[in-house]
């Protein structure tokens, strides 16, 4: 009886050790949407300035608007939930597309993409809604040293633009100039994306595609890292499991922002967001396709474990993804992925804790905070270097006189290549000999 006492007692004081870690844990978030697929979102509206409930909400997903001047309360919200939740940094993304309520679906307004057959659209102003909150926080604490370091904690990501828009890259740099030192990287970038892909129209985004190489290569110019979701297969039915046919796009994108050290290009840094996981979407053995990239290019690319990752996969398989992980400790980072609310931040970060229980105390704390802290502040550290950012703020400055080349990183012949333009070029040229023949 006394043995089974002593049993019952370790095992409870191991529950409470277990209890209190996870308690004491501080987290870094790589993946939060302020904003979710209606483009609202969670504020501080503690002090009922505006309807709603203590965080704007009036209804499911449904937030009160914010006018200029008061957008600050997104980031102050967002700051108290994080302080709240022992979350020390977080990547905070805006969300690249909006639900639209189709005429064909009338009978219930839709709250999320998967809710009605209704397609999603691109949301331009995603960036200007995340950015402008920024600013707003910035002007509205000015005054006190304290909040402008919380501040400092977050990385604003920018994601309102076509992945398929070989133009896409210039709209990049005009949100920077327009918001000097806010942004610190680029995401998170719709890409192969199930149900997400499925539901938009026109061109569908790959990780390949010609405009999302020339973002790349800028980002990568500019040390920006690149958060980007890419599914590593297609949809499977149910128990049936799929090559990884989509990988090969992704690894295309990884070769092509390599550094090159005869040119002096830089490489671009990726995070590959839910280690290319998504809602049905079976690959078996996952854990070896990660290793074979982070194989071939764990010097510029890191995984984001979020989102249906740990309920789909590492659950099932808790030492194989120990193995991988402590092969590439410092690879790999966690992520809410919460939409809109960051109020349960914490809630999801915590599903990995089984996980990190069974890796070495180092890794454990790498992958739920370090790996993050440390690749934001040598890319800040980098930008600086290089002249790229304010003094006085983390994110990339640019010359307002500034222009990537115009064709730069496309798909496209050199015009002493082409057919056309070469020759044209030489009529241009004979146009220019006979006007200066007939001057003289």
């Amino acid at each position: 009886m006394q043995k089974c006492a002593s049993v019952l007692v370790g095992i409870t004081l191991l529950l409470i050790q277990r209890a209190s870690g996870e308690e004491a844990r501080f987290y870094a978030d790589c993946h939060l949407h302020l904003l979710n697929f209606l483009q609202g979102g969670e504020f501080y509206n503690h002090d009922q300035a505006f309807p709603g409930s203590e965080w704007g909400e009036l209804e499911h997903q449904r937030y009160a608007t914010l006018p200029a001047g008061e957008r600050w309360r997104r980031i102050s919200g967002l700051l108290r939930n994080m302080k709240r939740q022992k979350i020390d940094r977080a990547i905070v993304f805006g969300m690249p597309i909006i639900k639209k309520w189709s005429l064909n679906d009338t009978y219930e307004r839709p709250d999320g993409y998967l809710d009605n057959e209704s397609h999603v659209v691109l949301a331009r102003d995603t960036d200007l809604v995340l950015a402008s909150a920024v600013e707003d926080y910035r002007q509205n604490h000015d005054a006190d040293d304290g909040d402008l370091e919380r501040l400092a904690t977050i990385a604003p990501f920018m994601c309102g633009f076509d992945p398929t828009d070989l133009g896409a890259v210039d709209l990049a740099v005009q949100r920077i100039q327009e918001y000097p030192g806010v942004w610190q990287g680029i995401g998170e970038v719709f890409l192969r994306h199930d149900d997400v892909t499925h539901l938009q129209l026109g061109e569908r985004p790959r990780a390949n595609h010609p405009a999302m190489l020339r973002v790349a290569r800028f980002a990568g110019q500019f040390d920006l890292p690149v958060s980007i979701h890419q599914n590593i297969a297609p949809v499977s039915r149910p128990g049936i499991e799929r090559p990884p046919v989509y990988l090969d796009e992704l690894v295309d994108l990884f070769e092509y922002c390599q550094e090159d050290v005869a040119s002096g290009r830089k490489a671009t840094t990726f995070i590959w967001c839910h280690a290319g996981a998504s809602r049905r979407v079976n690959v078996e053995r996952l854990p070896y396709w990660i290793g074979e990239v982070l194989a071939a290019h764990g010097d510029h690319v890191y995984i984001d474990l979020s989102w249906v990752i740990w309920d789909n996969y590492i659950r099932h398989d808790v030492e194989s993804w120990r193995n991988l992980i402590e092969r590439y400790p410092r690879r790999f980072m966690l992520g809410s992925d919460v939409v809109g609310s960051g109020t349960k931040s914490r809630e999801e970060l915590s599903d990995f804790e089984p996980l990190l229980r069974v890796l070495k105390s180092e890794t454990g704390r790498l992958v739920a905070h370090d790996n993050l802290c440390n690749l934001l502040d040598e890319m800040t550290k980098r930008r600086r270097a290089a002249g790229n950012s304010r003094a006085d703020m983390a994110g990339v400055a640019l010359s307002p006189a500034y222009r990537y080349p115009e064709y730069a990183d496309m798909p496209r012949r050199r015009d002493d290549e082409s057919f056309v333009r070469s020759r044209s070029e030489q009529l241009e040229r004979r146009g220019d000999r006979s006007k200066r023949d007939e001057r003289q």
